[in-house]
C-alpha cells in the first residue's frame, strides 16, 4: 500500500539560534515521534565522537550510517556508536565500498548485506531498505527481485531505502550508480518515504517528482576543504536544493505519526549545533 507524504510547516517549538532557521528540541513526545539520525563516510576520530554527542543531545532513537566506516579502523567505530548507546538494537550499516561485506552482515545479524532492516523497539513505525550497490544489484538481479518482495510486503508506516553509491548526485568526485531508472519505480509504487545516500562527501538535498534524496556524507573521513567539490547543482535537469560542502555535520529526521496524513521534518546539524538546513514535507522542495 502507498502511503501519501504531506508535508507541513516545521513546529517552532524549538530554540532559535543565529540561524534564524531553528534546531529540533532535545526532549519530544516518543509515543508521537521517531527520531533518526543519518551520517555517512565516518571515521575513527574526534569528529566522529562529536557527531554522536550531538545524537545523543537531540535523543536520536535510530542512527542510520548509510556506508564507509571501515577506513581506518572498522571495530573503534563500532565500539564508539555502542558507548554512545547506538547497538545492532537501533543502528543501520549499509556496506559502502571501503567497507567489509562480512563485518556489515556480522553487525546486522544477517546473511545478505541487504534486505529489509527493522528494530524491535519501534514496532510498525519504521522499515529500512538496505541497498548494496558493491555487487549486482540492477533490475535482472537477485537483490532486486529480493528488495521489491520485501518493500511491497511490508505494513510499516515509514519506509526509507538505504544506498552508499547514490542513484542521485551532482557531479562531483564519484557518479551516480546508473540504477536510478530501475529502482524509482519500484520506490514509488512501494511507498518509500526517501532515499538516504552517501558515497560523495558532502551534503545534498533533491525533491525529483517528490520524492526525497539526499547525499549524507557528511562523516569527519574528510573535512573541511577536504571534502568533495560540488561541481555542478542539479541531477538531470532537477535542482539541488540544497548542497553544502567543506561541512561537517549529522541530519536529524523526525518521523511524526499524530497526523494523517503523516509527514516528516528534518534538519543538518553542523558540528557547533548550527543548523546548515531545515526541511520538512511542505519546503522540502524550495
Amino acid at each position: 500500500m502507498c502511503v501519501n507524504v504531506i508535508f507541513l510547516p516545521i513546529a517552532r517549538a524549538f530554540t532559535i539560534t543565529g540561524s534564524s532557521v531553528g534546531i529540533p528540541a532535545a526532549t519530544f513526545n516518543k509515543l508521537k515521534t521517531l527520531r533518526i539520525g543519518v551520517v555517512g563516510d565516518i571515521d575513527s576520530n574526534k569528529g566522529f565522537t562529536t557527531q554522536l554527542e550531538i545524537a545523543n543531545h537531540y535523543n536520536v532513537q535510530v542512527l542510520i550510517i548509510p556506508g564507509d566506516f571501515e577506513y581506518t579502523n572498522g571495530q573503534k567505530v563500532l565500539s564508539n556508536l555502542e558507548s554512545h548507546g547506538f547497538t545492532r538494537e537501533n543502528t543501520d550499516i549499509v556496506v559502502g565500498n571501503h567497507d567489509s561485506g562480512k563485518d556489515v552482515k556480522t553487525w546486522l545479524r544477517n546473511n545478505r548485506t541487504f534486505g529489509q532492516v527493522k528494530f524491535d523497539f519501534s514496532g510498525n513505525k519504521l522499515v529500512l531498505f538496505n541497498i548494496d550497490a558493491n555487487t549486482k544489484f540492477d533490475c535482472s538481479s537477485p537483490q532486486f527481485e529480493i528488495l521489491k518482495s520485501q518493500m511491497e510486503l511490508t505494513k510499516a508506516w515509514y519506509k526509507f531505502a538505504v544506498v552508499h553509491q547514490p542513484f542521485v548526485t551532482v557531479k562531483s568526485v564519484h557518479p551516480p550508480n546508473g540504477e536510478f531508472n530501475c529502482y524509482d519505480p519500484l520506490f514509488r509504487t512501494a511507498g518509500i518515504d526517501g532515499v538516504l545516500q552517501a558515497h560523495n562527501h558532502n551534503y545534498q538535498r533533491f525533491n525529483v517528482h517528490g520524492m526525497m534524496y539526499g547525499v549524507f556524507g557528511t562523516g569527519t573521513h574528510n573535512t573541511g576543504s577536504g571534502m568533495y567539490p560540488l561541481n555542478s547543482d542539479t541531477w538531470q535537469g532537477n535542482n539541488c536544493l540544497k548542497c553544502i560542502t567543506g561541512k561537517n555535520g549529522i541530519t536529524i529526521i523526525d518521523l511524526h505519526f499524530e497526523n494523517t496524513p503523516k509527514h516528516y521534518v528534518g534538519w543538518f546539524i553542523g558540528m557547533r549545533n548550527e543548523v546548515l538546513d531545515g526541511f520538512d514535507s511542505l519546503n522540502h522542495m524550495q
